[in-house]
């Protein structure tokens, strides 16, 4: 730490004001983490002692970004698998992986802003940061608890420091590829441990023949509950992601063929291992994205590929309608539109659906409440558990379902504006993948520009599909992962891909 800061000093240009302003918070730093083991001590909590043990941990890997870095991804996507088999009881260890997080925020931010890393930097990183702030200031402001605001910023920000480190930390390109075996070897993970959830633990829920309940447990490395809602979602997400990526270095003629189908498939089995039905419309999107400029130069010569993708949307919607739910695809279709769109709850015990999570949320806004329309009510305020101790509104709408997804969570918390920068880091993230792939002619890297797009398209429509990209760890550092690569990649390209802030504006060949 001492080492970490002495740099840092000498970095700002030798001002004895950079100096102070170190020291103090340095100085502030030890003080509170002072207090906060002295109470943590008393507890005799594992869990809690375990987490400030991360901290103490995470404070000397400020010395060694990369393999805080390397920490956060091995525990942050493989930890579920880990708690799943230990128990629910050790669910809270997943802390220890947000510590790190934010040690790792921390010390982008101030590579970032005390560095002179800031300048140059693309239009979504300033969203972010634009985000961060914003709702950490108005969190601080409309405080109503302290749990509410712990819990809260650890929810939406734990993984947050990947975007920023990725982009302003000095990787080399050697330490990236590690990095990229790393993420191509968790998504190979999943298969062993899908077929074992498949084979093991759906049956200890009763087996297929309840139909879909069941497979939820089908949730890879990112964690299997036997009580019911896995994130299965987030495994579908992240290995459509890394197939997107394969299939991209495979066309742009990166990766030989007889190595992406050995790579490839490993990635697309587990879609089928448990009802996510939601996969039937991500596996197109991501590949309509893929193709789509070849599609729009050649429309007869790529229309097979499209076709391809289609054909493998349709056979996994044999196996969850047939398969898995034994029902007919008309009866799926209406039961899935009733609880999505519908006047139905999504699920038993709540009011609302996916679609009337967010007109509920405009229902209740007025000239009674314009700051929490602006810039929402406080980051988990809208948290909703019926285990533990929800947010403010979360409680007072306790059987709504108000923060069913990612969307109606975010105008709950942060408002319009919280939302409209958090979509509009999104969309500038699109915009300089676009360019970046105009711009370079290193076919490698012309793909990966393509596969971030896909990934994009995928978050944007997780958006109104669950909350895991403000809740969970493992799909919040997939985001952040493919934003921070796309930071990482405008950085060693040079600037003519990256938007600036100031010229900001879609471009037609986007």
């Amino acid at each position: 730490m001492q080492v970490t800061l002495n740099k840092l000093s000498h970095r700002l240009s030798g001002t004895d004001f950079g100096k102070a302003v170190l020291w103090l918070m340095f100085s502030i730093t030890v003080l509170v983490l002072a207090l906060f083991f002295g109470l943590l001590a008393v507890t005799a909590s594992p869990i809690l002692i375990g987490m400030a043990a991360g901290l103490v941990v995470g404070v000397f890997l400020l010395m060694k970004p990369d393999l805080l870095i390397w920490l956060i991804l091995v525990l942050g996507l493989v930890m579920g698998a880990l708690v799943s088999m230990a128990g629910p009881q050790f669910s809270k260890i997943t802390w220890a992986v947000s510590i790190l997080g934010f040690v790792l925020l921390i010390l982008s931010l101030f590579n970032f802003l005390l560095t002179g890393k800031s300048k140059g930097q693309p239009a979504f990183i300033w969203f972010g940061l634009a985000f961060l702030v914003l709702t950490i200031v108005a969190t601080m402001a409309q405080w109503h608890s302290t749990g509410e605001v712990i819990a809260g910023i650890k929810r939406f920000f734990q993984a947050y420091g990947l975007m920023f480190a990725f982009a302003t930390l000095a990787l080399s390109s050697r330490e990236m590829g590690r990095l990229q075996k790393l993420l191509l070897a968790i998504a190979l993970l999943q298969l062993p441990f899908a077929l074992y959830e498949l084979f093991v633990l759906v049956p200890k829920r009763g087996g297929l023949a309840l139909s879909s309940e069941t497979t939820d447990v089908v949730a890879g490395t990112f964690g299997a509950n036997l009580q019911g809602g896995s994130p299965n979602s987030v495994m579908v997400i992240y290995l459509l992601i890394v197939a997107s990526f394969l299939v991209a270095r495979w066309r742009s003629g990166s990766i030989r063929s007889g190595t992406f189908y050995l790579l490839v498939l490993p990635c697309l089995l587990p879609l089928g291992m448990g009802e996510t039905k939601i996969a039937v419309v991500m596996l197109p999107l991501a590949g309509f994205v893929l193709i789509r400029k070849d599609l729009v130069r050649a429309p007869l010569r790529y229309l097979p590929a499209l076709l391809a993708v289609v054909l493998l949307a349709m056979m996994l919607t044999y196996v969850y309608v047939t398969v898995i739910m034994h029902s007919t695809l008309d009866e799926v279709v209406q039961s899935t539109m009733r609880y999505n769109i519908g006047d139905q709850g999504y699920s038993q015990g709540q009011l609302l659906n996916r679609l009337t999570s967010i007109t509920f949320w405009f229902q209740q806004q007025g000239s009674h409440d314009p700051v929490g329309f602006l810039v929402g009510n406080g980051l988990g305020s809208s948290y909703t558990s019926f285990g533990e101790l929800g947010g403010h509104l979360g409680m007072k709408y306790q059987h709504y379902g108000i923060n069913l997804t990612a969307a109606s969570t975010m105008l709950w918390d942060t408002g319009v504006i919280g939302f409209a920068l958090f979509t509009g880091m999104l969309a500038s993230a699109w915009v300089a993948a676009g360019r970046l792939h105009h711009s370079v002619s290193d076919p490698a890297v012309k793909a990966d520009t393509l596969a971030i797009q896909a990934a994009i398209s995928l978050f944007f429509l997780s958006l109104v599909y669950s909350d895991s990209i403000v809740n969970l760890v493992p799909m919040e550092i997939i985001f952040a992962a493919v934003l921070g690569y796309l930071g990482y990649l405008l950085k060693t390209h040079g600037r003519a891909g990256m938007p600036a802030l100031s010229s900001y504006r879609a471009h037609s060949h986007v």
